[in-house]
């Protein structure tokens, strides 16, 4: 069964990365056959035991909230790690990296809306720890990533996507850097996460659950 091209069609400098999380290797599959060449799993146990059979010409990124005991496994195994919440998660990535001989590149994620039941960096702090982080040397800083509140209407994300791109911008500034990624925007919030700067787009059900 065909997925619909409009939800997986390229669009000019937007990573379209599809959430693999309780999906199936036939239902993955079926999305790379249909042009998805990126991937996004946020259970470390899920991903290892689909790794073998996972189609071999696509990228595997980490998305998930990401435990210090987990990390050996992702950085053997994932190309990009959106979820970097602690300077302490950090330094085990570099870690790790380091005995990898890689360097694994990383966003960190900031807790823009302040949810009390969101990981991530406070907005302010990140300003502190940015050049501490900066400093690991197995560790490639690629950009900023959040998950705005699950609202009805995608409007009210707005303001959240833009914040993310202010202190994107902000960093970039006060410390002399680029960084090229923006990791925001969902299912049901995507094509406001993109008219807002979003360079990468975790989608999941608007992939996986909307068939010809």
């Amino acid at each position: 069964m065909a997925y619909k091209n409009m939800y997986i069609m390229p669009i000019k400098g937007v990573t379209i990365l599809a959430a693999t999380k309780g999906r199936t290797i036939k239902e993955i599959s079926q999305a790379v056959a249909s042009g998805i060449s990126v991937i996004g799993e946020s259970r470390v146990q899920e991903l290892l035991k689909k790794l073998p059979d996972l189609p071999k010409q696509i990228r595997i990124d980490f998305i998930g909230h990401l435990q210090n005991n987990k990390v050996k496994d992702v950085v053997k195994t994932c190309f990009l790690i959106h979820s970097v919440d602690s300077y302490r998660l950090a330094e085990k990535i570099n870690q790790e990296a380091q005995k990898n001989n890689k360097k694994q590149e990383i966003l960190l994620e900031i807790n823009v809306a302040e949810e009390k039941s969101k990981f991530g960096f406070d907005k302010k702090s990140v300003f502190d720890i940015f050049p501490k982080i900066m400093d690991l040397k197995n560790i490639v800083v690629k950009g900023l990533m959040t998950i705005a509140p699950n609202y009805d209407n995608p409007e009210n994300s707005r303001p959240i996507f833009q914040e993310l791109k202010q202190i994107k911008n902000q960093l970039e500034s006060k410390y002399q850097v680029y960084l090229p990624e923006l990791s925001m925007g969902m299912s049901n919030d995507y094509q406001v996460a993109i008219e807002e700067g979003a360079t990468i787009v975790r989608l999941g059900r608007i992939i996986f659950e909307t068939k010809l």
